[in-house]
C-alpha cells in the first residue's frame, strides 16, 4: 500500500478534476485513502462485485453517522433530540425491504407524471425571470427548479424552501467528516429546529394524509406499514431531501455545460431535442456522475482484486471512476451521444440500493433542458466562463454556470 496515494475531494487538484487520479487508481492495486479512512474502489467490475454482494459488503456505513461526530457536536445533537440519520441506503436485509418499499411509493411512475405540470410551470417561470442578457443556471435555474420539485414530492410548504435548504446543507455538513468542528457545531444546533419542524409535519400528516412522501412514510404504502417518526425524519432529511436535491441539481447543470461546451453535441440537441436530450442525459450521467460514491464495510474476511480485506474493512465506492473505466466505456472522457452501453453507468447505483428517485431525476433533467433549448436556442457559455466545482464530500457539481444569449 502506498500511503502517499491519497484522495481528498475538497482540495486541489481533486476538487477541480478527480479523473486523472481515478485513472491512476484504476491501474493500481486497491488503495487505502488515509484522508477518508477507506479503501477506494475505482474499477467498474470491482464496483459491481461489491454492489452485487451485500452479504459480504454491508451498507451499514453507506453514509456517515451524524452521531459519530466530535463529542461536543454529539452533545448538541442529543440536547436537541435530533435522531440519527439511518437512511434507507444504510440498511441491509431484512430491514431494508419494508422501508424501501414504503419509500418507493413517493417516486412511482404515477407520481412522476403528476409532477410534470409543476416541472414545466417552474421551468417557464424561472426562464421568464432571467435577466435580458444572461443568467447563472445554477443559482437562477437548477437550484430553485429542483427545490420546487423535491419539496413538493416530500410535502414541504413552498414558502419554506429557503429554510429547508439551509437545514439540508446542515445535514450535508454533519455527514462531511472533513468539515471543521465549528461548522459541525453550528449545523447541529440548527438541526434541533429542523427536528421540531419535521415532527409538526409528521403529526399533521397523521391526522390529515395527502398525496406526498411524508404521508406514505407515516401511513405506509405498497402493503407495508408506516415507519416510526424518528425514522421518517431521517429518511426525509437524508435519502429524500439531500439525495433528491444535490444530485439532480448537479446533473442538470453538468448536462447543459457539456452540451454548450461541445458545438457538435449542441447542434444535435437543438436539431432533435426529443431524441437527443435523453441521450445527452444518460451520457453525462455516465461521464460526470453527480454523486461521488458511498461507503461499504466488509462483514467477513474477503478479497477484492487480489487485495485481502479483513472483516470490518471500510470501502469507498467511487462511481464516477467506474463510469469512466476504459475497460467498459471506450474513449471514456469523450461525450458520445451514441454510446451503445451508456445505460450500464452507475450514476444511480445498482442492485438493492439503486436510487428510487432515478425516474423522477431523469424527468427533471429532461424538462429542464427542453425548456432551455426551446426558449433560448441561442444560449451559449458566457465569455470567459471557466468551470469551478463545489467543495463537496459526496457530490460533484458546478458552483455556477454563466450563460448568455
Amino acid at each position: 500500500m502506498t500511503t502517499s496515494f491519497d484522495f481528498n475531494p475538497l482540495v486541489s487538484p481533486h476538487r477541480e478534476d478527480p479523473h486523472p487520479f481515478y485513472r491512476d487508481a484504476r491501474s493500481r492495486p486497491l488503495q487505502m485513502s488515509p484522508t477518508l479512512g477507506a479503501y477506494m474502489v475505482t474499477r467498474y467490475e470491482d464496483l459491481r462485485t461489491v454492489i452485487d454482494d451485500p452479504a459480504t459488503f454491508s451498507s451499514a456505513a453507506a453514509v456517515p453517522k451524524i452521531y459519530s461526530n466530535a463529542p461536543e457536536v454529539v452533545e448538541v445533537l442529543r440536547r436537541n433530540n435530533v435522531p440519527e440519520t439511518n437512511a434507507v441506503v444504510n440498511e441491509d436485509e431484512p430491514a431494508h425491504t419494508p422501508v424501501r418499499r414504503v419509500f418507493d411509493a413517493g417516486f412511482t411512475g404515477a407520481r412522476v407524471r403528476a409532477m410534470l405540470p409543476t416541472m414545466h410551470a417552474t421551468a417557464d417561470a424561472l426562464i421568464d425571470a432571467f435577466p435580458a442578457d444572461g443568467a447563472d443556471l445554477v443559482g437562477g435555474y437548477a437550484i430553485p427548479f429542483v427545490q420546487t420539485v423535491i419539496n413538493a414530492i416530500i410535502g414541504f410548504p413552498a414558502e419554506d424552501a429557503e429554510q429547508i435548504q439551509i437545514w439540508t446543507d446542515d445535514q450535508n455538513t454533519l455527514w462531511n467528516v472533513l468539515a471543521p468542528v465549528e461548522e459541525h457545531l453550528a449545523a447541529a444546533e440548527r438541526m434541533g429546529a429542523y427536528t421540531r419542524y419535521l415532527q409538526a409535519l409528521i403529526d399533521d400528516r397523521r391526522a390529515h394524509p395527502r398525496e406526498d412522501l411524508l404521508s406514505d412514510l407515516v401511513h405506509g404504502a405498497n402493503g407495508f406499514p408506516g415507519v416510526p417518526d424518528d425514522y421518517t425524519q431521517c429518511i426525509v432529511r437524508g435519502a429524500a431531501r439531500v439525495a433528491g436535491f444535490d444530485t439532480t441539481r448537479d446533473a442538470i447543470t453538468a448536462t447543459v455545460y457539456a452540451v454548450l461546451a461541445n458545438p457538435a453535441i449542441r447542434e444535435r440537441v437543438l436539431a432533435d431535442p426529443v431524441k437527443m436530450i435523453p441521450k445527452a442525459t444518460e451520457e453525462i450521467l455516465r461521464r460526470d456522475a453527480p454523486h461521488r460514491g458511498l461507503f461499504r464495510v466488509t462483514t467477513r474476511d474477503t478479497e477484492l482484486s487480489g487485495t485481502s480485506l479483513p472483516a470490518g474493512t471500510p470501502l469507498l465506492l467511487l462511481f464516477g471512476s467506474g463510469n469512466r473505466d476504459e475497460a467498459v466505456f471506450p474513449d471514456p472522457d469523450a461525450v458520445d451521444l451514441d454510446r451503445p452501453n451508456v445505460r450500464d453507468h452507475l450514476a444511480f447505483g445498482r442492485g438493492m440500493h439503486v436510487c428510487p428517485g432515478a425516474p423522477m431525476a431523469r424527468a427533471e433533467i429532461r424538462v429542464a433542458l427542453e425548456h432551455l433549448t426551446q426558449r433560448l436556442p441561442g444560449m451559449r457559455l458566457a465569455d470567459g466562463f471557466e468551470p469551478v466545482y463545489i467543495a463537496s464530500y459526496f457530490f460533484r457539481g458546478l458552483e455556477s454556470l454563466r450563460v448568455s444569449w
